[in-house]
């Protein structure tokens, strides 16, 4: 699994990028101080499979930097790595098409189990950004359907509850050319560009 950073603290980076390759299946090829740096990197290098994101950036904010790489380059997965915890920032990043959020404070046993069930598939929250989420989810009004068909709805069940792409496939009992074609349909529909941020938007607008 090769894997970019983008933060802009010198020594957290450093550290993170030893953590990572410290890990017989995973490569930090790249690391950018920068939202800028990172996206013109991407316009001209081979796209790693995962891009652990901060936030708080000089220039760009990492939200910002979210949102653009999904016009450029819908099919790279980020998990945010941050110190904000506010609900705001957790919303926007999660919409801008973040596939998690962690915080700083997680070990290096929860980052490194973060990114591998990103990287599966599946989504990694911090717990005090899952009690956000829920609270969020707690906090709309009356249910939205987005136009979305009760086998879709089944989807995004299963994808709230963490299972992979096969697994839900196994669960519903369709195989995983047709999950991927739901994915695919559920995104255009609720206009997100991940999981998290599709199970995020289901549960704020009681889906699900």
């Amino acid at each position: 699994m090769n894997i970019w950073i983008v933060e802009d603290d010198a020594f957290y980076r450093r550290t993170l990028q030893r953590l990572l390759n410290r890990e017989k299946n995973i490569t930090c090829s790249r690391v950018f101080p920068s939202c800028i740096e990172f996206l013109e990197a991407v316009e001209t290098d081979r796209h790693p499979d995962l891009v652990l994101m901060d936030l708080g950036l000089p220039g760009m904010g990492g939200v910002e930097g979210i949102r653009r790489l999904a016009k450029v380059a819908p099919d790279m997965t980020v998990l945010v790595l941050t110190v904000f915890e506010d609900k705001q920032k957790v919303v926007e990043a999660l919409d801008a098409g973040a596939a998690g959020y962690l915080l700083k404070t997680a070990s290096d046993h929860e980052i490194l189990q973060g990114v591998t069930q990103v990287f599966l598939g599946g989504a990694a929250l911090s717990p005090k950004i899952a009690r956000v989420v829920v609270e969020e989810m707690r906090s709309v009004g009356p249910s939205e359907t987005f136009g979305l068909t009760p086998r879709e709805v089944d989807v995004l069940q299963k994808m709230a509850e963490d299972l992979s792409v096969k697994e839900i496939g196994a669960e519903l009992g369709i195989s995983r050319r047709t999950v991927a074609t739901h994915l695919e349909n559920i995104y255009r529909k609720l206009q997100v560009h991940s999981q998290s941020g599709a199970v995020a938007k289901a549960l704020r607008s009681r889906i699900i």
